[in-house]
């Protein structure tokens, strides 16, 4: 099969790693063309076997020179599939594919009423949570893998926990910082990513005299290691469609908690869950009944590790392309 993946976003964060690795995993066995937009962050990351194509047009929905270059790429491929990531792919490529009618899959990452994904064909949620909102007979759902690997780092000596994702006010990186100084033993937080509110939670620490407590870690490419020398992962996010961290911690963590955000809720026992405003609480009673919550999370290891990784996602991807293809025959 030759199949076409196209991502609309530059940055390289949960998303964009996912799409690139997914790329990266299919072209093992498949023909894997990769549509970016320009200027994009990652185009080094693929595997020579990927085939990139970098778009020279604005990558504004709003631009009619971005359809016509795509509309050329795909009527000179020929793919089998062409595949969109998100909404903004997603919503370019509908339009285009209501005039060329190509065998059309689209992947919605998050909870947000994206209505375009009750149009697509063949749309893909990566969550059940985030299924439950699109109002389509043919929604699959099929989770993002990872690839885990071996990590050997010490524990901390300071009970650490570690917050990951972009700085964004839907992450509520502000409200943990907030939570934490209320705790009365020592710790430590680190919060990796980067993004628009750095310098507000850069005035938080200070405010809040927590400087050597709280640190800012920014973007890190080794989260593993990490999340292995911390002792606590926290997810405190308002929203999600299946955290990456999440994921990732299933294979680096000693112990997740996360707020009842979508993905969290599909794997993670209530013990594990907290409400929004009740981290410092929660973080308390981790401290003190530490090896309690490690036994929990290690339940939820053995239930759910296997069903994250890299290899078994693109396999299911593979199967439902057959299907499609099947159906347009």
């Amino acid at each position: 099969m030759k199949i076409l993946q196209f991502i609309a976003s530059s940055k390289y964060v949960g998303a964009e790693r996912s799409f690139v690795e997914l790329c990266n995993e299919l072209a093992k066995q498949e023909e894997i063309v990769a549509l970016v937009v320009r200027g994009c962050e990652y185009k080094e990351r693929f595997f020579p076997k990927v085939e990139v194509i970098e778009l020279h047009s604005n990558p504004s929905r709003y631009n009619p020179f971005l359809y016509l270059e795509i509309a050329k790429i795909i009527k000179k491929l020929q793919p089998d599939i062409v595949h969109a990531h998100s909404a903004k792919a997603t919503q370019i490529l509908y339009r285009l594919w209501r005039f060329m009618k190509f065998a059309f899959v689209a992947t919605k990452r998050n909870t947000r009423k994206d209505k375009i994904f009750h149009k697509v064909p063949y749309p893909v949620t990566v969550s059940k949570q985030a299924a439950k909102i699109v109002d389509n007979p043919n929604t699959t759902v099929i989770y993002d893998g990872i690839i885990p690997h071996e990590v050997a780092c010490n524990k901390e000596d300071i009970f650490t926990i570690l917050a990951i994702g972009a700085l964004r006010p839907v992450k509520c990186f502000d409200d943990l910082i907030e939570s934490v100084r209320d705790l009365d033993f020592p710790f430590k937080l680190w919060i990796v990513g980067e993004g628009e509110e750095r310098e507000k939670l850069e005035n938080l620490i200070q405010k809040y005299d927590l400087q050597g407590k709280v640190e800012l870690l920014g973007y890190r490419e080794d989260t593993p290691c990490l999340q292995k020398r911390a002792h606590l992962q926290i997810i405190n996010s308002e929203r999600e469609g299946f955290a990456r961290v999440l994921k990732e911690g299933l294979f680096y963590s000693d112990v997740v908690i996360s707020t009842p955000v979508s993905g969290s809720v599909e794997i993670l026992s209530k013990k594990l869950l907290f409400a929004h405003g009740e981290a410092a609480q929660k973080i308390q009673d981790i401290y003190n009944n530490y090896e309690e919550y490690k036994k929990e999370f290690a339940k939820i290891k053995e239930m759910y590790a296997k069903d994250f990784l890299l290899q078994k996602s693109a396999q299911k991807y593979l199967n439902l392309y057959k299907r499609v293809l099947s159906k347009k025959g």
